[in-house]
């Protein structure tokens, strides 16, 4: 398994409130597939503002996938990205409103787009009077379409309520086939549209990005520059602790993933791994079982039984795996 990343927790706190806004999923989807709005809000750090809390991004995945699979909502995606609520908005978002001009908010947005996930990218190509933006995930993490949608049409909304400008791209490249919902993508994205391209691109003209921002202040965005930058800084230093300790527990997951063990590897005592695990809002033992979780849907979707998998997992029996999975899943795991 990969390492597992953090994003912004109201990056998915947004999503998961506005999948039952659009009647994307229901209540009873979302307990099925373990997920709640106040557990994940017990996930966070109390000590910080929400705006700089982190969750694990498996959770933002797995809502991406319950909202890809509502056939009446194919372009689910889209809608999201159109959705613009100021009170959303995380510290990255925060400070591009207070950006001089697009151009600046731009560079900002596309130099920190760690700090709302770090499995997103945004690179850019200038040639002549054109801009490209060609958008990207990670490719190890296998996010839906709609996804894609939501990323690349919220980026036009955005630049819309900072600068108050509707700019249309010259032409746009999608790595998908043509949609039964095209005619929503010429609402958004404008009628040059190609498909099937290998690639997510928006080809736009370089004059909007001397488009000034309404709220621009000099002074709050110096403000929030630095606390932005302060995140982001301990963001590469949480995710090596955390990096580090998830692919221990991976590596020992057969054996029981056993805490010593971690420390030892690790040359920290275990009140001390306690404490900084601790200060990054989650503990061994979430770790474990959220990576224990993942492992076992893994497995499930594959077929292997349930003596196999609960191997597999380090459980000391098959009775002990069977009450993790009613406690992840709300229900007995598939397999004999």
């Amino acid at each position: 398994m990969g390492k597992t990343t953090r994003v912004s927790a109201v990056a998915v706190l947004d999503l998961y409130d506005l999948l039952l806004q659009l009647g994307a999923v229901t209540q009873a989807q979302l307990h099925a597939a373990g997920l709640n709005r106040t557990a994940l809000l017990d996930h966070c750090n109390s000590t910080l503002p929400l705006q700089e809390q982190r969750l694990d991004e498996a959770l933002l995945l797995a809502l991406w996938q319950l909202a890809s699979s509502n056939p009446q909502l194919p372009h689910i995606g889209l809608l999201i990205g159109q959705t613009f609520n100021p009170d959303s908005r995380g510290v990255l978002a925060s400070w591009l409103f207070q950006c001089q001009r697009a151009g600046e908010a731009l560079h900002v947005f596309q130099q920190h787009i760690a700090l709302m996930n770090p499995s997103e990218r945004w690179t850019l190509d200038e040639t002549g009077d054109e801009l490209v933006l060609q958008f990207t995930f990670a490719p190890d993490k296998h996010y839906p379409q709609a996804a894609i949608e939501r990323s690349m049409s919220a980026l036009l909304r955005w630049n819309e309520e900072m600068t108050g400008v509707c700019v249309v791209p010259s032409t746009c490249e999608f790595s998908f086939a043509r949609p039964a919902y095209h005619e929503r993508y010429v609402e958004i994205f404008g009628p040059n549209l190609h498909f099937e391209r290998g690639r997510n691109c928006l080809h736009m003209s370089r004059a909007f990005l001397h488009n000034p921002i309404r709220s621009a202040n000099r002074y709050l965005e110096h403000v929030l520059a630095e606390r932005a930058l302060q995140a982001y800084q301990q963001l590469q230093s949480k995710d090596e602790l955390l990096g580090k300790v998830r692919q221990l527990i991976e590596a020992d997951l057969q054996q029981g993933a056993c805490i010593e063990r971690v420390c030892q590897a690790l040359h920290v005592s275990r009140p001390t791994l306690y404490r900084r695990l601790k200060q990054e809002g989650t503990s061994f033992t979430e770790l474990l079982s959220s990576l224990r979780k993942a492992r076992a849907s893994q497995l499930i979707q594959q077929g292997l039984p349930a003596f196999a998998i609960s191997d597999e997992l380090g459980f000391k029996d098959v009775s002990t795996y069977h009450r993790a999975c009613k406690r992840w899943f709300r229900q007995q795991p598939g397999g004999g």
